[in-house]
């Protein structure tokens, strides 16, 4: 009897919706509890270029930054393979673990100040504001959980989708310094920890092959 509940639980496991709900709920609640832990450290720095004023503040780019919620989600149910969910979740925890560590050992804050909004964009950033603080600067986990977005849905999405998708995850990369969410510095720290995640669980027979391969070939993550 235990080793067919053992089955079934293996089983269910790995099925999307557990498995989107479960790593949903680490991430709202271990990002959250990062951020208000580094609010009330005294020793947060900044990281930020003086030639970071120059980036002009566009508010409509919250569009694109919150819709990577819609991928987030949509991302556990790209297909139906198994060891490819489990390394997706793998990945994920790698960029969220990784990125909390950097958060509790450099910590950062935002420190430009953001217009005000009003319509739907404003009450976009009102709920954003909800939501988060001006800290987890560096590494940007948005970037880093987009580079994972991109591994999953781009070898799915050909095509018209296929460059839809190029466009549309460039907007929300764009979106985290236009949006005033992150400075420079985040940016490529956040596809660097991403990197490193796809790397660390690329499959045995791929994981010392060049990362570019013919376009007829299966993805190498």
């Amino acid at each position: 009897m235990s080793s067919i509940s053992a089955t079934r639980f293996s089983s269910l496991r790995w099925q999307p919706v557990p498995c989107a709900a479960a790593t949903s709920a680490a991430y709202v609640t271990l990002y959250a509890l990062s951020n208000q832990l580094t609010s009330h450290r005294t020793d947060v720095g900044a990281g930020v270029f003086d030639w970071e004023r120059s980036i002009p503040f566009i508010g409509w780019t919250i569009v694109p930054y919150l819709s990577i919620i819609v991928f987030f989600v949509g991302a556990f149910f790209v297909d139906t393979d198994r060891e490819a969910l489990r390394r997706h979740v793998l990945r994920l925890a790698i960029v969220l673990l990784v990125s909390l560590l950097c958060y509790a050992a450099f910590p950062l804050r935002y420190t430009f100040e953001r217009p005000r909004t009003e319509g739907f964009i404003g009450v976009l950033f009102e709920l954003l504001g909800h939501c988060d603080m001006p800290y987890n600067r560096a590494p940007s986990l948005h970037i880093g959980v987009l580079v994972l977005l991109w591994a999953r849905f781009a070898p799915v999405l050909r095509g018209v989708w296929g460059t839809a998708l190029r466009i549309w995850f460039a907007l929300i990369a764009v979106s985290v310094l236009t949006t005033y969410q992150h400075h420079v510095l985040d940016v490529p720290a956040g596809v660097a920890v991403g990197i490193l995640a796809l790397l660390l669980t690329a499959p045995a027979n791929h994981r010392y092959e060049r990362p570019y391969r013919a376009a007829s070939s299966s993805p190498w993550w």
